[in-house]
């Protein structure tokens, strides 16, 4: 019966080939007495190994793959991790970074990104940003009841035009408040304009604040130095201090995230450590 010879014999006797061993020599390390049989089991480890540098050229393609796709979705997730620009309320761009995490891939990037104080510093930023949303919304709403109660007017809904509040009355408000209480005096004293909104209706004007209409009403300009005091007033609150603290942490926490999700970037980290969606992680997790 023909003798049998392993996958990882038939290696060696290539290798030793490759060294400069004669066919001799391997007939006789081997034990093996045809030269047909030595020829057999050459061919066969060729052709073993030719299997293997292609099994080879596949993983390392397929690991490429993954690490591109891994980069990816860290560039992605790191652009949108930004502090909010007041005085916005709106979940974009966290919204976008809060999405990422619904992927399986982002639970493959956090096992390449094995960094406590990028994730520690992520969940922080997620905590502030609610805490943002909820107190700026509140502004919002306070602004606008502060102006209905000192000057008897209503919200007016979008692209209404009678005696009212616009839509944006509290943002603009909100931005300069903001502005002010940052050290920005100038936003403190905007330049206000007023005009009629239909000649044939000329009782009823609009009043702009620089390039924003804020309010519609008789006389509109009888609000200009009102609007000026809301302004200071607002900006000496606890409540737009506290709104100037948040956004104060958050660009903190911005600005550490950004510089690990940076580095990373430079040096490639992520190539170090392996996830459950690395080719084979999943076997060798069970294993």
């Amino acid at each position: 019966m023909p003798r049998k010879f392993t996958i990882e014999q038939r290696k060696r006797m290539l290798e030793r080939l490759e060294y400069g061993a004669t066919h001799t020599d391997l007939k006789s390390e081997f034990k093996i007495k045809d030269s047909r049989t030595l020829e057999k089991q050459l061919a066969h480890a060729r052709e073993e190994q030719a299997l293997r540098l292609a099994r080879t050229e596949i993983i390392k393609e397929s690991l490429r793959d993954h690490l591109g796709e891994i980069r990816s979705l860290l560039e992605s997730w790191g652009r949108s991790l930004k502090a909010p620009s007041p005085p916005s309320f709106d979940r974009y761009p966290m919204g976008a970074a809060e999405q990422a995490e619904q992927s399986r891939l982002f639970e493959g990037m956090h096992e390449h990104l094995p960094f406590p104080e990028l994730w520690r510093n992520y969940q922080a930023i997620k905590r502030k940003w609610d805490e943002y949303a909820v107190t700026c919304k509140e502004l919002h709403e306070q602004v606008v009841e502060n102006a209905k109660e000192k000057w008897g007017l209503s919200l007016l809904k979008r692209d209404e035009q009678r005696r009212g509040l616009a839509t944006l009355f509290s943002w603009e408000t909100l931005d300069r408040v903001i502005k002010v209480a940052l050290g920005d005096s100038q936003a403190g004293t905007p330049y206000y304009t007023a005009a009629a909104l239909n000649p044939q209706a000329p009782e009823l004007e609009y009043l702009m604040c620089d390039n924003r209409v804020i309010l519609y009403s008789n006389q509109a300009l009888n609000y200009e130095e009102d609007h000026r005091s809301m302004i200071a007033e607002w900006a000496r609150s606890e409540k737009v201090a506290n709104l100037v603290k948040l956004l104060a942490d958050l660009r903190e926490l911005e600005k550490r995230i950004q510089d690990i999700v940076e580095e990373t970037l430079l040096r490639r980290d992520y190539i170090l450590y392996s996830c459950r969606l690395c080719l084979g992680g999943s076997r060798l997790a069970s294993n």
